[in-house]
């Protein structure tokens, strides 16, 4: 990036309360990549290649129709928007505000009114309302990390990603400044890591990145419990962790390499460390490592040791099978095909994932405008996937057990979550924590239940006379594991084995350069119903014992795989929910 204080056509300015120099430009917006007007970004003279933004500009930006007003007292700048407000000493580089959830909201893009909470928009479901503990204040310290505030005596400006950083929520909202244009996305959409095209990184933007990084791990990842650093970041920070080994030097100085390359390395094995079974993660991966023009500084035998030192070790928990063999085992049990199977009084419904719903089928039916979706016409939809079982089940008189099976499912969408336990059980809420604030948080949603469009009071007269169970194996996770853990509490049957864990919703984040990441988000950590992080798995009522070992080829060596055989066995199943739902 080539920005500075002699690039032409810029005006130099001088800021009023720090002295400091900056350029000034009116940069281009692209609101998922449509043209939306222009913002003015900063330059400092001391720090060129880092884009600084007003807060209230900011705020504007990311959530249009919005609106911050900043105003001085005491020195300090109060900002305050539709939510909430926040104090900003530029003295002290400090960020204070009674409410940070309110202040951040950005749910008014998915659902007018909505409070900061998790929710995708399916049409079916709607946020209702949240309860939690009172707001907890916090003061969120940035001169620990050498990162500055700029003021002018009338507005405050920020690092643009620090603000970028501090505002992404867990349905990936986020934006982006390269210093040529600002991109916002308002949409559950990924990343792109285009960054990876560009070669040197610049001095000044090689130290706020890393300043800004170990900011957001020591206070935006979500700590669930999994990685065994975890506890080093509440104790002495992701600086002083990297600092202990060998390894996380080597980190480091990759993490302040002049080289992209080396950088993107160095963070895809920084996430590593903290691997808490895929929602902490970087989307750079072995393509660096294999690119022949990696610039890597040691040569590559190292390289490729450190990177199998950390991604293959036992905290990584890397698991081998869930295509390779789990899939198969399971649907050479059920040659027929299809994801739902009957035997005798006991059905079962292969539930694979909570992600891939059809929103467009969905919302086209809730304008009136197209047929409510089915398993005909929207085949990977994970919602008419069980509405086709609950269907059938409830059709069927010999049917009274309806299995939900999620040996296979690595988790999606909590809308789809609470629509499925609103219809089993009646109940569309599941608790959560803050980690960062300590709030402890329960979001309530309303399920059409009876399908016809509308939410009303009829949706509660729907009602499934059916025992259900949920079947769960360790590669059960997030959503997966959600799942399992909102039914148990609900008095629901859980058997198979102890479900995977993944206990944060995700949030997603662009290094200042735009290397995409997403973390276990600080905003909202599952909990059970008594509070209790649900990471470890939800250990069934009922075990199933495996069958005899698979074996299975695995990089050449023959490796035993557990025997899931038996826990497809219907008869087996209705034995089991028979005997708890009839104590």
């Amino acid at each position: 990036m080539d920005v500075g204080p002699d690039d032409p056509g810029n005006s130099v300015f001088l800021d009023d309360n720090d002295k400091i120099a900056f350029n000034l430009k009116d940069l281009p917006v692209l609101r998922d990549d449509v043209s939306a007007g222009t913002v003015s970004i900063r330059f400092y003279e001391d720090m060129p290649s880092v884009p600084y933004i007003s807060a209230a500009d900011f705020q504007a930006l990311i959530l249009p129709g919005s609106t911050m007003t900043v105003s001085v007292e005491e020195g300090q700048y109060l900002l305050k928007n539709k939510y909430a407000s926040a104090i900003v000493n530029t003295a002290q580089e400090t960020f204070y505000t009674e409410d940070l959830m309110r202040l951040t909201n950005l749910m008014e893009q998915v659902q007018p009114g909505a409070d900061n909470v998790c929710y995708d928009g399916a049409a079916f479901v709607r946020y209702a309302y949240q309860l939690h503990t009172n707001p907890i204040p916090i003061t969120l310290d940035y001169k620990a990390y050498g990162i500055d505030f700029r003021g002018d005596g009338e507005n405050v400006f920020l690092p643009f990603c620090t603000l970028a950083d501090l505002y992404s929520d867990l349905y990936f909202h986020y934006a982006f400044c390269d210093g040529k244009e600002v991109q916002v996305y308002s949409q559950n959409r990924g990343g792109n890591n285009e960054a990876l095209l560009k070669n040197t990184r610049q001095p000044d933007m090689i130290a706020y990145t890393y300043s800004e990084l170990c900011f957001v791990m020591d206070h935006f990842y979500g700590r669930p419990g999994r990685s065994i650093f975890e506890p080093y970041l509440n104790e002495i920070g992701l600086d002083g962790l990297l600092e202990l080994t060998t390894e996380g030097k080597q980190i480091k100085k990759l993490l302040n390499s002049d080289s992209m390359t080396d950088f993107a390395a160095g963070m895809e094995f920084l996430m590593t460390y903290f691997y808490d079974g895929g929602h902490t993660m970087t989307w750079v991966g072995n393509t660096i490592l294999q690119n022949p023009n990696y610039t890597y500084y040691l040569d590559y035998p190292t390289a490729f040791a450190l990177y199998g030192q950390i991604y293959f070790s036992p905290y990584y928990g890397k698991a081998i099978g869930l295509v390779d063999i789990l899939t198969p085992l399971r649907d050479s049990l059920f040659p027929e095909g299809g994801t739902y199977h009957k035997k005798g009084d006991t059905a079962i419904c292969h539930f694979d994932k909570f992600s891939g719903t059809d929103y467009a089928a969905w919302q086209a039916y809730y304008d009136g405008t197209g047929p409510m979706p089915t398993l005909a016409t929207s085949p990977n939809d994970p919602f008419t996937i069980f509405l086709d079982a609950l269907k059938k089940a409830d059709e069927d008189p010999d049917v009274k057990n309806l299995v939900i099976d999620l040996t296979n499912n690595t988790g999606g969408s909590s809308d789809v979550v609470v629509a499925m336990t609103s219809l089993m059980y009646g109940d569309s809420f599941f608790r959560c924590i803050n980690t960062l604030t300590g709030e402890k948080l329960v979001w309530h949603f309303d399920v059409d239940r009876n399908l016809d469009g509308k939410f009303d009071a009829d949706d509660k007269l729907v009602h499934y006379n059916l025992n259900f169970c949920v079947l769960t194996s360790k590669y059960s996770f997030s959503c997966g594991n959600l799942f399992p853990a909102l039914c148990q509490d609900a008095g629901v049957l859980i058997t198979g084995e102890t479900s995977g864990g993944g206990s944060c919703g995700v949030g997603a984040y662009l290094t200042p350069e735009g290397i995409y990441y997403q973390l276990s988000s600080y905003r909202g950590r599952l909990s059970d119903k008594g509070w209790g992080n649900i990471d470890g798995g939800i250990i069934p009522q009922v075990s199933i014992a495996f069958g005899p070992d698979i074996p299975y080829n695995y990089q050449g060596q023959i490796v035993p795989f557990p025997g899931y055989q038996t826990f497809y066995n219907l008869d087996n199943l209705s034995s089991i929910i028979n005997g708890y739902y009839s104590n």
